[in-house]
C-alpha cells in the first residue's frame, strides 16, 4: 500500500466517532464464544471511539465506553495485544488496508475472526465476524 492511499485512509477514518445505538457494542468485544462454544453478548456500550494517525506507520484506536476507557495503538502489519474485559487477549494485527476498509485479523483462542472497518456514506461501520457471528457496530461523526 503507498503512502498515497495511506493518506486517503486517514482523512477519511480520522477523528471522533459516536455509537448511534445503546445496542452497538465494541468492535473488539462485539460477540465473542464462550468456552462451550455458546455466543455471549458483552455489555459493552461505546460512547465514542477516535482513530488517530500519529505517524504514517501506526494508528490508534481509543475507546470510550461504560467500563472506562481503552487505548490501542498498532503498527499496520504487526501484531497489537490487549486485555478484554473477562480477562482474555486478544491480537489485533492490521493486515490490510484500502481507501474504504481497513481489516485486522481478531485472534481469540477459542473463534478466530477479524474486524473490518468501511465507510458507508456518513457513518462509519465496525463489523466483528468470528465463525458464523456477524455483530455490526455503527458510528456517525462527533460534530
Amino acid at each position: 500500500m503507498n503512502h498515497t492511499t495511506r493518506k486517503t485512509v486517514m482523512a477519511q477514518l480520522a477523528g471522533s466517532w459516536h455509537c448511534k445505538s445503546h445496542h452497538n457494542m465494541a468492535a473488539f468485544l462485539c460477540e465473542i464464544g464462550d468456552l462451550d462454544g455458546s455466543v455471549s453478548e458483552v455489555e459493552f456500550e461505546v460512547r465514542k471511539l477516535t482513530i488517530t494517525f500519529p505517524d504514517p506507520e501506526h494508528v490508534v484506536f481509543e475507546y470510550r465506553g461504560n467500563f472506562g476507557s481503552h487505548v490501542e495503538k498498532c503498527k499496520f502489519g504487526s501484531v497489537c495485544e490487549y486485555k478484554g474485559i473477562h480477562g482474555k487477549t486478544f491480537k489485533t494485527v492490521l493486515t490490510k488496508e484500502s481507501e474504504t476498509c481497513m481489516k485486522s485479523t481478531l485472534q481469540d483462542v477459542v473463534h478466530p475472526g477479524h474486524i473490518l472497518y468501511h465507510l458507508a456514506g456518513e457513518n462509519l461501520h465496525v463489523e466483528c465476524i468470528t465463525g458464523d457471528v456477524r455483530a455490526l457496530s455503527i458510528y456517525t461523526r462527533d460534530q
